[in-house]
């Protein structure tokens, strides 16, 4: 869709394009598409395109060709562009764009727009434009035939730009979109497929853009709730406060990667804002321009500045405070940088928390309790080191029996999570003598049932592979040392005259026996 923005009347200074209940009036067009079929006239055949017109004295055409799609100079085109044709506004993203100016200005640059769009074989497509003017406002010939819509009901790039009004109407109307769309894919037989689409194609990552328009101004907090219906859908588990707020944490720091929506559209916001300021020079004139950057007027970015939601963390307000007075946004990643350290800071105070209320419950006394204060942290440690989170989210092109079945991404899903996995206590039916509580620590670690044994020959069949395809011809459980053939290594190979041993052990970070061990960093819990 190609938007074009125009001032109410013609003649008059066009104002600031920046406030959202600006009487500015954005017209939205589509551009020439590619790949679309050439018009036919009434004979049935195909037009020929119109000469374009010449200048006066000159050999060139007076509307100059376009830059190429993709040259470095394709962005900052606007800037000759718009002291030729006489606009204020000119941007355009892939098949997206925007101009704006007075009505007969802007008349005029669309003919040249569609002239040029012709000679090369393309059309413009008038129904998909959109023409927002004052009530009133003469529309000349030019513009006869593209849809007008009222000035508090501007769109651009799917962001409402209109009143608070029709941008509330907006984003509800989104949440409920993706509503919809995380209903259908808790839907789906496949547990761990729908789990890997509600991560990558719903939630967070549907409305992201959205947030990054409109920022605290509307509360995303519906969508998190969505989202969390979809997971308690797919997985049969009903996660509390604690464990949806560990959900909520990136998979590297031991969660679900199921981002709020509600913690995160301030500092979207912000960093967007930011982001474009860089961008005005080469997108309006110099009279639209310092008004443009005047943050302190901008009602949005002010309101997502004081968003409750960030006034805990302290260190992301220092940083967003220096990128105010430096005007350097970590070169455009501010909402990657400052995501980050919220996250940080959630995960701190969500363990801080988590420990207290196991106090706090009364359940456990003494010893038992400080034990199972380490196991909390260590699982979320352990789960935040590399390569514990591959099974979380499954690749196409993976083997299918990679994928997990729904009874067991369910039970995965409690243990990521510190949720029980038996509704009490148990004698083990491996060993008969252990207790299998309800958190699954024992029926990880007993010994007997083979269960370690075949995980410690599978890692070492796997290991032995890979030096395989590097030409180590590696040898398996194969004795090398001359004392004792008691002793084998799992895997051995020479390289360079020296002989290589490799050892496999398959341990768990939450073995009650040795708690402080399970903080140590090199543990991971897969």
């Amino acid at each position: 869709m190609h938007d074009v923005v125009v001032p109410p009347n013609p003649g008059e200074q066009p104002p600031v394009p920046a406030a959202p209940a600006s009487s500015q009036a954005p017209v939205e067009s589509a551009p020439a598409s590619l790949g679309q079929p050439e018009p036919l006239d009434a004979a049935g055949g195909r037009p020929t395109p119109p000469e374009p017109a010449q200048a006066p004295g000159s050999g060139d055409p007076a509307v100059p060709p376009p830059p190429p799609v993709g040259s470095p100079a394709a962005p900052r085109a606007t800037d000759g562009a718009l002291s030729q044709a006489g606009l204020d506004l000119l941007t355009f993203f892939l098949d997206d764009g925007a101009a704006g100016g007075e009505l007969d200005t802007l008349g005029h640059w669309l003919q040249g727009f569609e002239d040029r769009a012709a000679a090369v074989g393309l059309s413009l497509n008038r129904g998909k434009c959109r023409l927002s003017v004052a009530p009133g406002a003469t529309i000349p010939e030019a513009l006869q035939g593209i849809e007008t819509f009222p000035l508090d009901d501007i769109q651009h790039l799917g962001v409402p730009c209109g009143s608070p009004e029709t941008m509330r109407a907006f984003v509800e109307e989104a949440a409920k979109s993706a509503e919809r769309k995380m209903r259908m894919i808790a839907s789906l037989p496949d547990a761990h497929v729908a789990l890997t689409l509600l991560k990558f194609c719903a939630g967070f990552v549907s409305v992201v853009h959205l947030m990054r328009a409109v920022g605290a101004v509307f509360d995303f907090a519906c969508i998190d709730q969505a989202t969390q219906s979809c997971l308690a859908t797919i997985t049969g588990i009903e996660t509390d406060a604690s464990a949806w707020a560990l959900a909520s944490l990136p998979v590297r720091l031991g969660g679900l990667g199921l981002h709020s929506c509600a913690d995160t559209a301030a500092i979207a916001h912000i960093a967007a804002t930011f982001d474009g300021e860089a961008c005005l020079p080469s997108l309006v004139t110099p009279y639209v321009l310092p008004h443009a950057m005047l943050l302190d007027e901008d009602d949005t970015f002010l309101a997502s500045l004081e968003d409750p939601r960030l006034a805990p963390f302290e260190s992301v307000l220092e940083k967003i405070q220096n990128v105010l007075q430096a005007r350097d946004n970590y070169g455009g990643r501010g909402q990657k940088v400052w995501s980050a350290t919220v996250h940080d800071e959630r995960r701190k105070a969500l363990l801080i928390s988590m420990t207290e209320e196991l106090g706090r419950s009364g359940r456990l006394q003494g010893s038992a309790l400080a034990l199972k204060q380490v196991q909390v942290r260590a699982r979320i440690q352990s789960c935040s080191a590399q390569h514990a989170s591959a099974w979380l989210y499954g690749n196409a092109e993976a083997d299918p029996r990679l994928w997990l079945s729904p009874a067991e991404l369910a039970v995965a899903i409690r243990l990521r999570l510190g949720l029980p996995i038996a509704p009490m206590p148990s004698i083990c039916r491996l060993c008969g003598t252990g207790s299998a509580d309800v958190d699954g620590v024992h029926a990880r670690s007993c010994f007997s049932g083979g269960r370690r044994t075949r995980m410690h020959n599978a890692l070492r069949d796997v290991i032995a592979d890979f030096a395989r395809r590097g030409l180590l011809a590696p040898a398996v459980e194969r004795p090398v040392f001359s004392n004792t053939e008691r002793k084998r290594p799992d895997i051995s190979y020479v390289r360079d005259g020296t002989t290589v041993v490799l050892d496999v052990a398959v341990t768990f970070p939450l073995q009650p026996s040795n708690p402080q061990l399970a903080l140590c960093p090199s543990f991971s819990l897969v």
